[in-house]
């Protein structure tokens, strides 16, 4: 019975990690699309028990003098090691114009990742290059750890 019981408290210990791995939340889709500028742009704190670590900026200059470039900032939670999501900030020197895009962990709900492709299926075809090479670079980023 002890063997049986230890046995059991084993395999919870084992299955339990990888059942409940994280996932981007709503909340924190909608600061990392929204909130983090507005955040920026009004000069406020950080939001409370998150911090976002820089990963690396990308830019690629256009022939014609554009400048593409794209940070990628990972959120996370107080006391996490992973981080909840993945800021995308993608920038076309021409127009000033700035999106922010969540990247969300890979289990998050569907409903994120449809909202995630939607605002990457926005981004003009002549930029989609320089969007998808910064995206590549990340990928590489994230292979290395």
């Amino acid at each position: 019975m002890k063997a049986t019981l230890a046995l059991m408290g084993a395999l919870v210990l084992v299955v339990l990690p990888s059942a409940t791995q994280a996932q981007t939340t709503l909340e924190e889709y909608n600061y990392v699309t929204k909130g983090y500028k507005v955040q920026i742009e009004s000069g406020l704190d950080m939001k409370k028990g998150y911090r976002f670590e820089d990963i690396h900026t990308i830019s690629i200059k256009y022939s014609d003098g554009g400048l593409r470039e794209t940070e990628f900032k990972a959120l996370f939670k107080e006391g996490s090691t992973k981080p909840s999501a993945i800021l995308c900030i993608f920038s076309r020197s021409e127009r000033g114009s700035r999106d922010y895009i969540c990247i969300p962990q890979f289990n998050s709900p569907k409903e994120l990742w449809d909202s995630t492709y939607s605002k990457i299926s926005s981004i003009e075809s002549e930029s989609g290059p320089a969007f998808m090479w910064s995206l590549t670079k990340l990928s590489s980023y994230y292979s290395m750890k």
